[in-house]
């Protein structure tokens, strides 16, 4: 029976477009954190890091996923209930459900003799734990051989694997029962149904009941599980999803990474945040909606159809929330000193009390959009909206005249509003100018242009690299940043090329010179580049590029900033190949350019054969060859020319030892296992005509490219063996030889060779203690004890491996 509870809870969401999924699937194993009691919260946090809001202060320990399975679970290692009452908790859509779907299966594989019984609590309604067990889920047993009731001797049965200690509960959604506190209900039943009390329970709770009121299940050892790791968890999460067109995934992972997807990136560490991620961008073919603001929107369409059956609501009472959830989030943005942990007055005053059960806040609560992260010093509780993203979201929907963020009153401004200038704001007004309301289009035209045509009264300074005053570039730049998401703008064209103007300079052409503005416009500028229309910065930056009139120093620059704007776009690799063919730029330019180029194509042939050039030229410094070895490193995988660049380069005696250290690192870097360049780093091992430095260099690329060589091992325990080494250099070779060994005869060796020391330093004690994290206890003492004392005592006073007797 457990086989029919493994599909996901949010297959009702996907199933519109074809995604039905089991949850092996998908699952990305979670951690938990062992929670000691109910956290205090203070202090605020950024917006961007959202997700910070709702991790445990007070915890005892944390658990990786497998630790947590063996040690709570099997070995019972728990400080209350010695492993027979667990709590998960945590917020909607933390995995909860799909995390004792997975418990579900291991306690059937792993525990001998258990019977795993699954109960969704919202089906219980009137029903008592007891008689659904007995009754409902009994009968649905028998059916099950083909009978149409229980039988005395199945009940004799089941009441016999109670007594076994056989029998698991897995109770989920202790806040979904219908009970007004289902804390205190649960707990009676507990207690009342006497063959309860000899069962294994495992159950899972929204935070919101957990620590809502008096908790009756104090005899609980209480977990909550962590958020996904971004970028690790998130994308293997995506990769699962999209097993089945790989590409698509790739495309939303490398989407994910883009400049200013910051708050996306901390959104989707909640797993049913990135299932709807997940599910946008495949019903968008690859592409989510034009503005932030239509992808929140869409969230919030998909949020509230989420377990919609448990949690009956009619649009009026949604819409009424959406009001004031709106209201509320304004507030606190903008008075709070702390705007994203909510105090019980600021919530009660617009929603009501938690305790009035037809009150907003309770609805609120329910549907997850707020939830209760902990207490405050006066042990009241402190609330959070789902993401401080959706805060923001719903502040803008609440706002229907752009005046609330500028009101300029230029001869007396202490009387306007300049909201504008308030970072906390700025989110929200791009989310504003993103809504698609029809009656708001004149308003959000009418806004930029207060933006771009603000005058500050502040004066120009008589300089002409500086043309307008503090205030009015920041006006402007805000126009660059909102006009990405208003996409009706008239003036989008002017923006752009007043930016690129302000980022890059522009060419006099009455004087006949490049003319730039002061280094911190320009830094300004270009960051504002960064958050502008994509599409018009690219053409804006192309069109520089093209330019004859730019020196050499400016296109670098706006190759650069070309690189970073938009990866993947491949508007962009015809001007930077064009710009690597030219012969009127530097080797500084030439590389930039090979770089961002490597950067949108990765692999792309002309780049690499440019760096490469560049790499073999007589005529580039130190610092030129470190960075193209590094960029190598980033986009040459798997290419033979850049392997066999990386390779000469290590062997070469002209260039710097942080030189070759890098392209030691890139070639380690470039493709795990390439045969090409173990062959050749394994050449240059053998070599009798390279130093010491090369030798060692080139085997910890070796042991990068193929763990466990042993010729890397034996280039290794030469190293440490030699009398001609310095310190530093036999120093990173036992470090980096305790990263390679693969197997006990490789630890064996090194013990052999360790056993003369008469005082193990850091490095060599360290890599002593990796062999014996990972070998037998008797093959450490054979080995260790090779050799007598005296011989021991002679390899020390030799100092063969110039260890200081103290």
């Amino acid at each position: 029976m457990l086989a029919e509870r493994q599909k996901l809870t949010t297959n009702p969401l996907t199933s519109t477009e074809g995604v039905a999924l089991q949850v092996d699937d998908v699952y990305v194993p979670l951690g938990l954190v062992e929670r000691k009691k109910q956290s205090k919260r203070q202090g605020d946090i950024s917006p961007e890091q959202g997700s910070e809001l709702y991790k445990e202060i007070e915890i005892t320990k944390t658990f990786e996923h497998d630790a947590f399975l063996e040690q709570v679970l099997k070995q019972k290692n728990t400080p209350k209930s010695q492993g027979k009452r667990i709590a998960i908790i945590g917020e909607p859509g933390a995995g909860k459900t799909t995390l004792l779907q997975h418990i579900a299966n291991w306690v059937s594989r792993k525990i001998h003799q258990s019977i795993v019984i699954w109960v969704s609590l919202a089906d219980l309604r009137d029903k008592e734990l007891k008689s659904y067990l007995f009754e409902t889920w009994l009968t649905q047993v028998a059916e099950k051989t083909g009978k149409a009731e229980a039988s005395k001797q199945l009940k004799d049965d089941f009441v016999d694997q109670f007594k076994q200690n056989n029998v698991w509960l897995l109770l989920d959604g202790l806040d979904e029962m219908s009970a007004s506190n289902p804390l205190t209900e649960i707990a009676k039943q507990f207690r009342e149904a006497g063959l309860i009390s000899q069962v294994r329970i495992v159950l899972t709770c929204r935070v919101n009941l957990w620590d809502g009121s008096i908790n009756a299940l104090d005899d609980f050892d209480t977990y909550r599980s962590l958020d996904f790791s971004y970028p690790e968890q998130v994308e293997r999460f995506i990769h699962r999803w999209f097993a089945a067109i790989p590409e698509t995934g790739k495309q939303l992972c490398t989407a994910l990474k883009e400049s200013g997807k910051e708050r996306i990136q901390d959104l989707v560490k909640n797993p049913l945040r990135l299932t709807l991620l997940c599910l946008n961008w495949q019903s968008g073919d690859g592409k989510l909606p034009d503005t932030q603001a239509g992808l929140y929107q869409q969230f919030v369409d998909d949020f509230d159809k989420w377990k919609k059956a448990e949690f009956v609501t009619n649009s009026k009472q949604r819409q009424q929330l959406n009001v004031k959830l709106g209201e509320l989030a304004k507030a606190a943005i903008d008075k709070e000193e702390i705007r994203f942990r909510l105090r019980q007055d600021s919530v009660t005053q617009f929603l009501g009390d938690a305790d009035d059960e037809n009150s907003l806040l309770k609805l609120a609560l329910n549907r997850g959009w707020l939830n209760c992260l902990g207490i405050d010093t006066n042990r009241k509780p402190v609330y959070a909206f789902f993401h401080t993203s959706f805060q923001e979201y719903f502040a803008a929907k609440a706002i229907d005249d752009w005046h609330f963020f500028l009101n300029h009153v230029p001869k007396n401004p202490s009387q306007g509003t300049y909201r504008i200038f308030e970072p906390q704001w700025k989110q929200t007004i791009l989310l504003w100018l993103g809504r698609e309301e029809e009656n708001l289009k004149q308003q959000q035209q009418q806004f930029i242009d207060a933006l771009v045509n603000f005058k500050d009264g502040c004066g120009k300074w008589n300089r002409e690299d500086v043309d307008k005053g503090f205030y009015e570039y920041r006006a402007y730049f805000l126009a660059a940043a909102v006009i990405a998401e208003f996409k009706d703008d008239s003036k989008t064209d002017e923006i752009v090329k007043q930016i690129v103007k302000w980022g890059f300079g522009y060419f006099n052409t009455e004087k006949q010179n490049w003319i730039e503005f002061s280094s911190l416009i320009q830094e300004e500028a270009r960051s504002a580049l960064q958050q502008t229309d994509r599409t018009k910065a690219i053409a804006a930056l192309v069109q520089l590029l093209q330019s004859k009139d730019v020196d050499y120093n400016t296109r670098r620059q706006a190759a650069s900033s070309l690189g970073q704007i938009d990866p993947g776009n491949k508007i962009v690799i015809a001007p930077l190949v064009q710009l690597l063919q030219s012969k009127d730029v530097d080797d500084y330019t030439r590389m930039q350019a090979a770089e961002s180029l490597g950067q949108i194509d990765p692999g792309n042939e002309f780049a690499i054969a440019a760096l490469v050039k560049l790499l073999q030229s007589k005529d580039v410094d130190n610092f030129i060859r470190w960075q193209v070895a590094k960029s190598l490193g980033e986009i040459g995988t798997g290419n033979k020319i850049a392997i066999a660049a990386l390779v000469q380069l290590l062997q070469s005696k002209d260039v710097d030892d942080d030189t070759r250290m890098q392209a030691a690192e890139s070639l380690g870097k470039i493709d795990p296992g390439n045969e090409i360049a173990i062959s050749a780093l394994v050449q240059l091992l053998q070599s009798t005509n390279v130093d010491d430095d090369t030798h060692l260099l080139a085997a910890l690329s070796l042991g990068e490219i193929d763990p466990g060589n042993k010729i890397a091992i034996n280039a290794f325990m030469k190293l440490l063996k030699s009398k001609d080494v310095n310190y530093s250099t036999r120093s990173l070779a036992a470090s980096s030889l305790g990263e390679i060994l693969q197997d006990n005869q490789h630890r064996i060796a090194v013990l052999k060779a360790l056993n003369g020391y008469w005082q193990l330093n850091n490095e060599y004690y360290d890599l002593a203690w990796k062999c014996a994290q990972n070998m037998p206890y008797p093959d450490f003492y054979q080995a260790w004890h090779q050799h007598n004392f005296a011989t021991r005592a002679m390899q020390s006073l030799k100092k063969i491996l110039f260890t200081r007797i103290i």
